[in-house]
């Protein structure tokens, strides 16, 4: 009998040369507000441009996991989410947009900013999981679980009284989350985002260590 994918992947710190793995593994198939916004094959594009930026991912604090040399899995922790796009940063970006040309584009990057009226503030006494992503075609395979204990063993280390995490109201991670120890302590929604990027909002969870 085969050991569980979670006992034998191995966990390492990212390095720059892991970046267009992460961002495959992040943005193949790219997230549904952000597909219904600009298209799948679109929002897969600008997904990857936002990793190798440095908006989405904070290279520092992310461990992969890796199985038989490639790497199925990511986590960023210790950081807040990255994805809080300034007009600042849209400027920076705009000389990268030609990679994602259409005019759905500027609908595209106006979903994105008003992901920030469901997104919330960071939390001082929490150590926080900003991203978790799994290879989809290993996902149930105990991977994720495997990634969010060690998030969790960081979060010991560092003295930190509690987790935290923010996730889609219907983003179906949710069940993993609520596995491991984690909980809703709060929601937020907004009718602008949900019309046009088809999501409801935003939840908050929160794990006691």
């Amino acid at each position: 009998m085969k050991p569980p994918l979670s006992k034998v992947v191995e966990l390492r710190q990212a390095v720059e040369d892991d970046l267009p793995a992460i961002a495959r593994i992040m943005n193949h198939p790219p997230e549904p507000p952000t597909a219904t916004l600009l298209g799948a094959d679109r929002a897969s594009r600008l997904g990857d441009l936002l990793v190798r930026s440095g908006v989405s991912i904070v290279l520092a604090r992310t461990t992969v996991a890796v199985l038989d040399g490639a790497l199925v899995g990511v986590v960023d922790c210790g950081s807040q989410s990255a994805i809080r796009i300034t007009a600042a940063q849209l400027l920076r970006l705009l000389p990268g947009v030609c990679v994602v040309p259409g005019p759905r584009l500027p609908r595209g990057l106006y979903g994105l900013w008003l992901r920030q009226r469901v997104q919330f503030e960071p939390m001082s006494d929490a150590f926080p999981v900003a991203e978790l992503y799994v290879d989809e075609r290993l996902r149930n395979r105990g991977i994720g679980g495997r990634l969010l204990q060690h998030a969790e063993d960081l979060a010991r280390r560092s003295g930190s009284p509690r987790m935290c995490l923010e996730t889609g109201i219907t983003n179906p991670a949710r069940r993993l989350y609520e596995r491991h120890g984690f909980r809703t302590m709060a929601t937020k929604e907004n009718s602008r985002y949900e019309r046009v990027t088809g999501s409801p909002g935003r939840v908050l969870m929160v794990k006691d260590l």
